[in-house]
């Protein structure tokens, strides 16, 4: 995987639109905005809710989904057309020289894709094809299934922001007005301090949380439909199809102006 730009360029946009609102608003000390205990409250109180709503291990991995979202997927329309055409090259093995064949010219470096392996290995073991796909078709759903816990604990903390962003304006009103008694002027300063917690909340959720989880699950989505091709083709070889029939089978998951052409080779 590659480095996403895209995804680079829209957070560094995202804190550069803040930043520019701040300075161009014309904030007499832009350092206001800069508080650590809000920080602590919004960032400490989100984490300590999402510890006990789900289990580490997922939570750890939520937060490397995080850094995965910019590293560009390497799933597209070629690299979609290029799985078909090497799943109908598979077939026109097993077709002239069957099983063996394919076996003994199989690249075993595809076995690096976990969906390829499984399916491939169950075909090198005599495996009927309605087996390949049922099963094979299990292993996708509990991949993908697992994969989205990611996307559901990153939704969840976007939820417990803001509430710890609240949370904090409170418990900065009730400081804020128990001192009400001394300076006047530092009302104004304290009431600037009380509502930073739930700007943190807020900047936190809907501009790493929800862009993340929604980043995430478009991931999954795509690997989820690239290996519906491979289980799709891999699951016919059994039955020795002719490659044609492999080619039209397979085009319905690629793009019209992209279909595969076996003539064209």
């Amino acid at each position: 995987m590659s480095f996403s730009i895209g995804t680079f360029i829209g957070v560094i946009s995202g804190i550069g639109l803040f930043i520019y609102a701040i300075i161009a608003g014309g904030a007499s000390n832009p350092m206001v905005f800069i508080h650590l205990n809000s920080f602590i409250m919004v960032v400490g109180g989100t984490l300590a809710a999402t510890f006990i709503a789900f289990k580490e291990n997922y939570i750890l991995q939520a937060f490397s989904g995080i850094g995965s979202i910019f590293k560009h997927l390497d799933i597209n329309s070629k690299t979609l057309y290029d799985d078909v055409g090497k799943i109908i090259g598979w077939g026109e093995i097993m077709k002239k020289g069957g099983l063996q064949d394919l076996q003994n010219k199989f690249d075993t470096n595809e076995y690096k894709n976990p969906i390829i392996k499984y399916s491939m290995e169950m075909l090198f073991n005599g495996a009927k094809s309605e087996d390949i796909y049922k099963l094979t078709e299990d292993l996708i759903d509990s991949s993908h299934d697992r994969d989205s816990i990611q996307v559901e604990i990153l939704d969840t903390m976007a939820t417990f922001a803001p509430a710890f962003g609240m949370i904090g304006t409170l418990v900065g009103l009730v400081i804020m007005l128990g001192n009400m008694g001394g300076d006047p002027s530092s009302i104004g300063e304290g009431m600037a301090v009380a509502l930073i917690t739930t700007l943190y909340g807020v900047l936190l959720a809907n501009l790493i949380l929800k862009p993340a989880a929604r980043k995430l699950e478009q991931k999954y989505s795509i690997i989820r439909y690239r290996d519906k091709i491979l289980l799709e083709g891999i699951s016919m070889l059994p039955n020795k199809p002719h490659p044609y029939t492999i080619q039209d089978h397979l085009n319905r998951y690629l793009d019209p102006s992209n279909h595969f052409d076996i003539a064209e080779r």
